[in-house]
């Protein structure tokens, strides 16, 4: 691909032979970020990233990375810890939403051409210490929704987390529809979520990691159930996946030994560890202890052969793994990079060839990389 910047990682095995390499490309050095996402963002078929650095938010286009600037913050040094991409007005292009830690989230309009002038508008002007947004279908109306939580203990959500619907004018709405659906039952430090069906009613659950210190009644994982039709717009029940989980974040659903009954990946992001928790009594296995700090987690189908392997990037270890499973929820450990930190690691098929790559936000490392999966 024309103007990237490549650099050649042979893959580092453990338990299975494999001579595949993958290939890691950056699309920025500029600074210490937080979350990436990305899309064709300018349509001109070729897949851009946006990030946050520095006191802006930039979309870098493909294939050559150049930069455009779409919002700056008045904190010259602020950055966004989190951030998701959807279309918001339904115009058919990819918008952008995400916020500082301690402030609002807000949104941003794709003009659709790839030029700077993206109108910043707000999400909602109540909720603080965003520490995730994850984009679902909450409440099956067929659009999608954002997730987001309130990580600290103050305000007048504290230790909550909402689900917000697209208001009918979003172009002019002062906010959006907030659904308030873990009601101060998410004390902890709240970190980030998974969604998807666990019991196959067609409704899908959120589960949250929360980090714990310096907040009281952390280190767990949980889900809470949605109700469905009659009470999605209202609380939810919550059920405690387990406890004295040092330093949780991270908790994405999905059947992992294939036998029918979903599961959960998860990570310890402030301590260590990659586990599963198998489904339905949620008996714990380990699958990476030694890894320190993966604050990221990937669940998806990496080498195509029809399970779910996982992905994870250990800011403190410095490495980026993939776990390839055997359907049965056996995993072989692949080193993709030993030089590399992360604080938000997304799959996603960056140069169109059918297969999944992995995106990555690089925190200390200070850059933006994709890793290009060799599978054609």
């Amino acid at each position: 691909m024309k103007g990237i910047k490549t650099v050649l990682i042979m893959v580092l095995l453990t338990g299975t032979l494999n001579a595949d390499e993958w290939k890691k490309h950056l699309v920025m050095e500029k600074g210490q970020n937080t979350s990436a996402v990305a899309a064709d963002y300018d349509g001109d078929g070729d897949v851009d990233v946006i990030t946050s650095y520095a006191g802006r938010v930039s979309l870098f286009t493909a294939p050559d990375w150049t930069e455009v600037i779409l919002h700056r913050f008045p904190n010259l040094k602020g950055r966004c810890i989190h951030s998701e991409t959807l279309d918001i007005d339904g115009d058919g292009d990819m918008d952008w939403a995400g916020s500082e830690a301690n402030n609002s989230p807000f949104w941003l309009e794709n003009p659709g051409d790839g030029s700077g002038a993206w109108a910043a508008r707000i999400i909602d002007h109540e909720i603080r210490g965003i520490h995730c947004i994850l984009k679902a279908d909450v409440d099956n109306d067929g659009s999608e929704d954002l997730i987001i939580n309130n990580f600290f203990p103050d305000g007048p959500l504290g230790d909550s987390v909402a689900w917000f619907s697209i208001p009918e004018k979003v172009m002019s709405a002062p906010h959006w529809d907030r659904h308030v659906f873990a009601d101060r039952t998410a004390r902890g430090g709240s970190h980030y979520f998974g969604f998807g069906d666990l019991d196959g009613d067609g409704w899908g659950e959120i589960a949250i990691g929360a980090k714990g210190a310096p907040f009281e009644d952390g280190n767990w994982f949980a889900y809470w159930k949605n109700p469905g039709k009659e009470g999605v717009k209202g609380a939810w029940e919550k059920t405690v996946i387990a406890e004295d989980q040092l330093a949780a974040t991270n908790i994405l659903p999905g059947d992992l030994n294939g036998d029918g009954t979903m599961d959960f990946l998860a990570s310890r992001g402030h301590s260590a560890g990659v586990l599963w928790f198998e489904g339905p009594d949620w008996k714990e296995h380990g699958i990476d202890l030694e890894i320190k700090s993966p604050h990221t987690l990937v669940l998806a189908d990496l080498d195509q052969d029809g399970d779910l392997d996982g992905a994870s990037c250990g800011f403190e270890s410095k490495r980026v793994s993939i776990y390839l499973n055997d359907g049965k929820a056996n995993f072989t450990r692949q080193d993709l990079d030993l030089a590399q930190e992360s604080y938000d690691l997304r799959a996603v098929d960056m140069d169109g060839d059918g297969d999944l790559d992995l995106l990555n936000a690089g925190r200390g490392t200070g850059n933006v990389a994709w890793y290009e999966n060799p599978l054609k």
